[in-house]
């Protein structure tokens, strides 16, 4: 028998989130699909009859975000962004995150809480890059031996994410962020980088500061200050954004995009933040993730960070 599967990397058991992203494609012949574990990706075993087909479905779902609320007068302090269009980021662009606690999670009741109570928790200090890795960045770990070349498997028709496909080969986009990753690459880059991948708690206080804020920039939502899913109608940008276009979004310790442009990978396998495909619920900072092993989107990316030697 000859099976063809997009595979869980998840060392946990058997059971796949979701029936369309990981789709079994039973080939023809006799015997019954079955499921197999890889390590990491997605794998084609074999080749069924007149070749693989695109997973069916439908386009990404949207959610519609509920109407933007007027930003609170007092501004939050933060850090100032220098300009970086067309400007390599270098690994030294980093922003500190102090030693002490936090607040973490979300308050009982609100959707996703389940999943990430609130709580408050400890860190040592660290280091976090101030911007998404760009794909500058990642073709000098290409070039260098360190990393591979990105590719894409989505969970939507091929035909919408073509453009995504050529972002990384595309030199008036170096400084945007590097997608189509898994998190294994990612993690491959950032130890290359001499960092690490964040933990989702990590990444939350890096995010939203110590007091617990809803998004980066404050409790009120304000769709000027992140790339989201608003077509491009108060963000500017219909698609993804080159890193540090949104300063005004800036965490308490002075990282960027930390709100939508690009989902982000963490070490706990999850992505945080939202992407420019995302509503506001998905962007706010104690949103848990979502667990997309397979897929390589092009609203994929990921931020690395550094402990601090004491």
């Amino acid at each position: 028998m000859v099976t063809a599967a997009y595979a869980d990397d998840r060392d946990s058991s058997l059971s796949f989130p979701s029936e369309y992203r990981y789709t079994i494609i039973q080939p023809s012949g006799d015997g019954g699909a079955q499921r197999i574990r890889v390590p990491e990706g997605d794998f084609l075993i074999g080749q069924p009859e007149g070749g693989l087909q695109p997973p069916k479905g439908g386009d990404k779902e949207r959610t519609h975000p509920a109407p933007a609320a007027e930003p609170r007068q007092k501004q939050i302090k933060r850090h100032e962004s220098s300009a970086v269009r067309h400007v390599e980021i270098t690994t030294e662009d980093m922003v500190l995150v102090p030693e002490g606690e936090a607040i973490i999670g979300l308050p009982d009741g609100m959707p996703g809480s389940e999943l990430n109570p609130l709580r408050r928790e400890s860190f040592k200090a660290f280091l976090v890059d101030k911007y998404e890795v760009t794909n500058a960045q990642y073709k000098v770990c290409v070039a260098g031996g360190g990393c591979t070349v990105p590719s894409l498997i989505i969970d939507y028709p091929w035909t919408f994410y073509e453009a995504g496909k050529e972002w990384y080969k595309d030199p008036s986009r170096d400084d945007y962020p590097v997608v189509g990753l898994t998190w294994k690459q990612s993690n491959e880059y950032c130890r290359w980088a001499g960092k690490r991948l964040p933990t989702s708690a990590e990444w939350e206080k890096a995010a939203r500061g110590a007091d617990g804020r809803t998004y980066p920039w404050g409790d009120i939502w304000d769709g000027t200050r992140a790339n989201w899913d608003d077509e491009g109608k108060t963000d500017n940008f219909e698609k993804i954004a080159p890193v540090g276009s949104f300063p005004q979004g800036a965490s308490p310790y002075g990282a960027e995009d930390m709100a939508g442009n690009v989902r982000e990978w963490v070490d706990d396998l999850v992505l945080k933040g939202g992407s420019w495909y995302s509503d506001p619920e998905s962007l706010r900072s104690g949103d848990p993730g979502h667990e997309y092993i397979v897929e390589r989107d092009d609203d994929m990316g990921f931020r690395c960070i550094k402990d601090v030697s004491r």
